[in-house]
């Protein structure tokens, strides 16, 4: 009888609230003077669209999204390759892009996303978005939180046989295309998406974990010597295969490693190497 009177007044009993831990998934679309050749210029570079997501990573889902268009009046003109690419003109951001003090509030509210977050997740965010942001925030006098970067093109151990780290290449790759791609929202739900397929806590220690250059010890034989330039080129081609690249200014092939993967003992090539002071 007592169970029949408590499922008739309804079981007041609290329920346990489930605790979760978030990420702040991160993407920018901009304009650049001349990112292919320079890289990022943060004197004339400008953000032209953010895209954030606070994703909750025990329910692998988001909880927060916010897209938002900026248009800085100091910004260069959107040129003909960088609407084709985004579908951003110069109208767009006229019409819809914020202005003036609406960029810093857009900036506070993502500052305060951030704030439930545990680290920002991007793509390359290294090279770009957190440059980018960075000096966005100190423009409009908004103090950008200190937080750990997760890198998806980095700091996931995707099977080998997965080799390109394009997202377009990785989409395709974890079965799914974005059907809006170089648009910042867009890109962050399919990044969260192939990010949310791997463990969190292996990605959360390899981001932690300090990045070296490992080299690997191939010299140059003497070219006169038949049989050494072909042991040369032997371990040549396995140095090559193992994703090592060239530099020209030191003559030496290298490759970044994160340093728990050495730790670990996961570093196994068939070739001798040695970590870079």
């Amino acid at each position: 009888m007592r169970n029949d009177l408590k499922a008739l007044q309804g079981d007041n009993t609290k329920k346990e609230i489930k605790t979760s831990r978030f990420v702040l998934g991160l993407d920018l679309e901009g304009i650049n003077e001349n990112l292919v050749e320079n890289g990022v210029n943060l004197d004339l570079d400008r953000v032209t669209e953010i895209g954030a997501v606070l994703w909750d990573v025990e329910r692998n889902q988001p909880i927060k999204i916010l897209s938002e268009l900026i248009d800085e009046p100091d910004h260069l003109p959107l040129d003909e390759d960088t609407t084709e690419l985004t579908g951003i003109d110069d109208a767009m951001l006229e019409q819809w892009g914020a202005k003036g003090k609406d960029i810093k509030i857009i900036l506070e509210k993502l500052v305060s996303m951030i704030g439930q977050a545990e680290a920002i997740v991007a793509h390359n965010g290294g090279n770009y978005d957190r440059p980018m942001i960075e000096a966005m925030a100190q423009r409009h006098g908004v103090q950008f939180p200190d937080k750990l970067w997760i890198d998806t093109g980095r700091d996931i151990e995707f099977p080998k046989k997965m080799h390109m780290r394009s997202m377009a290449a990785l989409e395709h790759a974890h079965g799914f295309v974005n059907p809006f791609p170089h648009r910042a929202v867009t890109d962050v739900l399919s990044m969260m998406k192939i990010f949310s397929t791997y463990p969190y806590e292996r990605i959360h220690a390899l981001a932690s974990s300090p990045v070296v250059k490992i080299v690997a010890d191939l010299k140059a034989p003497n070219w006169k010597d038949q049989s050494a330039v072909t042991e040369f080129n032997r371990v040549k081609n396995k140095v090559a295969k193992a994703r090592f690249r060239w530099n020209p200014s030191d003559k030496t092939w290298s490759k970044d490693i994160h340093q728990i993967l050495i730790d670990e003992g996961k570093i196994n090539f068939e070739f001798d190497w040695s970590v870079r002071a």
